[in-house]
């Protein structure tokens, strides 16, 4: 007998939804295979005696072995609690591969994925945090801080949810970076621009306005006097 089409319809749907519960299983085991091995993975590495070698680790041996994983997750579009995901966006970050881990950091931010348990705090305040260190580094170093330093600034600025001491941070550094002197040190009188005092007052007053223990109090009467030397001129 042959069946109407309400019947074939609800006979699709049956068949999705078998498929759709077949698929979740077949996720789930092998989630927790993944998790089993990439646990055995970590416990190797964290064995490893410095630093060195376990970012050589990271780079040379454990994100050739997991991103294609990661890879085929982000194609298959389907968005659930990924460990291996999480742990590879870190990885990504300690090996200084930034595009690749920013582009990640991104998504696992907007899937809101958890970081690996060994880190306590959000993937937002984690990677604020990463290039926030990063930063400081290679701009006493004098390497050159972009893209990454204004991408970063405007996720911390305009869309993530971070205490406000944080963002108060990303707002001071981002000011005191326009006055830099050749030794990488921060003063008034290492600008003969009013523009660029005057960006960095506005960037230093978004600090203490976010987080009013920023420490810019001194620096923008310093900014200010000399605003009012360049002016008198």
């Amino acid at each position: 007998m042959s069946l109407s089409p309400a019947q074939r319809h609800s006979q699709r749907v049956a068949m999705q939804q078998q498929q759709a519960r077949l698929e979740e299983v077949n996720t789930t085991a092998s989630l927790h295979l993944q998790m089993q091995e990439i646990m055995e993975d970590v416990a190797v590495l964290r064995s490893l005696g410095t630093t060195a070698e376990r970012v050589d680790m990271k780079r040379d041996v454990l994100l050739p072995k997991w991103m294609p994983t990661v890879e085929s997750y982000l194609e298959l579009g389907r968005v659930y609690a990924n460990p291996v995901f999480a742990y590879c966006v870190v990885w990504l970050f300690d090996v200084g591969e930034f595009d690749q881990a920013l582009d990640w950091a991104d998504i696992a931010i907007a899937q809101e994925q958890a970081t690996p348990e060994n880190i306590k705090s959000r993937f937002p305040v984690f990677v604020a945090d990463q290039m926030m260190n990063w930063a400081e580094q290679a701009s006493q170093a004098g390497e050159d801080l972009e893209p990454y330093f204004s991408r970063t600034f405007e996720n911390v600025t305009q869309r993530w949810r971070l205490h406000e001491e944080i963002t108060a941070k990303w707002f001071k550094f981002a000011g005191l970076l326009l006055l830099r002197d050749e030794s990488g040190q921060a003063r008034a009188a290492a600008s003969d621009s009013v523009e660029t005092l005057s960006e960095a007052d506005r960037l230093l007053a978004a600090a203490e306005a976010k987080y009013h223990r920023a420490g810019v109090g001194t620096m923008r009467k310093t900014i200010a006097a000399r605003i009012r030397a360049l002016t008198a001129e």
